[in-house]
């Protein structure tokens, strides 16, 4: 039981995507704004309060508008419940695990290579209309689900009673689906805490969603939540008062430069989040072609959560995708069902390990995972290898081409 109202919690972490059309009318010579108008300007405001001046800007080479904004005048610290908090900017390191940098992590990206921002900024993606309109419509979970929304997700799960997880991590290999304007396809981890009224979470891979973040690409994505019955928080990327962006070369929201090509060869990307040791608590996200080169790109801090402050009840690997179209669903993983016969032919999570109360990254019990393969097998399916070798470990493979999935 427990394990099923967490699946049904989990699904609270939708995307929808949707355009908004801004209409008003006169009576009696006052003008009055519908909902729709009301909406608009309040995002046309937010929009103000959330692009912050910059001290430079930078145009990437996949043209993307990057702002260099003061590290300490970044949108989070707007949030009412960050007016205290100080800026971390060495987290503990998880132990386990050693670092080089000799090569920098920011080179499996587009974005940062020819310019870089100035000492004491950070870079920030700026944030569009489209974020805004996307970031509303993320609202509470109903009885009767959210019938404009088509979505589905696969996963692996350790599933151990009572075990708390300070965070996980995994290489995740990089493609580039063909994916439609209505429609997302993510692969991804994710962090979660749940009571009988409330959740918590964290999410952060990889996203391919061209209405949102825009593009041709997949993209780096963090997304965290704060929900109960009554009230909720939280958004992807940078559109609304969050995350904090530390690292000066990589920002969240950032293109992949190195794509996976189908039976030929095969690029991954470790993605890693994991809460700090100490008092702050803070939940950082890392990325890296690697474990031994990530880098931390910033962090949520502890004060934006409830159930979160301490540990999470649970970790999860895998797919995850969803569409306004009533008609189809995209593409999960590299778009064909998983297999074992060839890596360079299906999309997979390897070295699958979480962060344990003493801050290790360890790996997972294989006994103990389970695999949620959703309600439409014929469309997408997940499958735990367990244990397959030193430089894969704990592997799943995932995926599906979608199509007509009811």
């Amino acid at each position: 039981m427990e394990y099923l109202k967490m699946s049904f919690l989990i699904m609270f972490f939708v995307l929808i995507c949707s355009s908004l059309i801004s209409t008003s009318h006169c009576i009696g010579g006052k003008r009055n704004l519908s909902k729709e108008g009301a909406d608009e300007m309040e995002i046309e405001r937010q929009l103000r309060v959330l692009n912050k001046k910059p001290v430079k800007t930078i145009i990437t080479d996949v043209g993307d508008v990057v702002d260099c904004i003061d590290i300490y005048k970044q949108p989070a610290f707007d949030n009412p419940l960050l007016k205290d908090h100080k800026i971390q900017m060495n987290p503990s390191s998880i132990s386990g695990e050693t670092r080089s940098k000799n090569i920098s992590a920011s080179s499996i990206f587009h974005g940062l290579q020819r310019e870089r921002c100035p000492l004491g900024t950070v870079p920030i993606r700026r944030i569009t209309r489209e974020h805004l309109v996307f970031a509303k419509k993320v609202e509470p979970i109903h009885a009767n689900g959210f019938p404009n929304v088509r979505y589905h997700s696969v996963s692996a799960e350790e599933v151990i009673r009572e075990k708390k997880y300070f965070g996980g991590s995994a290489s995740m290999s990089i493609h580039n689906l063909t994916v439609d304007p209505d429609q997302f396809s993510i692969s991804q981890i994710w962090i979660v805490n749940v009571s009988s009224s409330e959740i918590n979470g964290i999410q952060a891979g990889i996203m391919k969603n061209p209405s949102i973040v825009g593009g041709n690409l997949p993209r780096l994505f963090g997304f965290w939540i704060n929900a109960d019955g009554h009230h909720v928080a939280g958004c992807y990327n940078m559109a609304c008062q969050g995350f904090i962006q530390t690292n000066p070369h990589i920002y969240i929201d950032q293109p992949f430069v190195h794509l996976s090509v189908y039976n030929e060869t095969t690029y991954d990307v470790h993605i890693m989040v994991y809460r700090a040791q100490g008092d702050n608590g803070d939940w950082w996200l890392r990325m890296g072609a690697t474990a031994e080169i990530s880098e931390d790109v910033g962090y949520w801090p502890n004060e934006i959560f409830t159930l979160l402050i301490n540990s999470a009840s649970a970790v999860r690997y895998g797919g995850y995708v969803g569409s306004m179209a009533q008609a189809s669903t995209p593409p999960m993983g590299n778009g064909f069902f998983p297999h074992f016969q060839n890596y360079d032919t299906t999309a997979y999570m390897r070295l699958m390990k979480y962060v344990n109360e003493a801050g290790h990254s360890v790996n997972l019990d294989p006994y103990s995972v389970q695999t949620m393969n959703g309600t439409v097998p014929q469309c997408y399916k997940i499958i735990f290898a367990g244990q397959i070798g030193e430089q894969w470990e704990n592997t799943i493979v995932y995926g599906g081409p979608g199509g007509f999935c009811n």
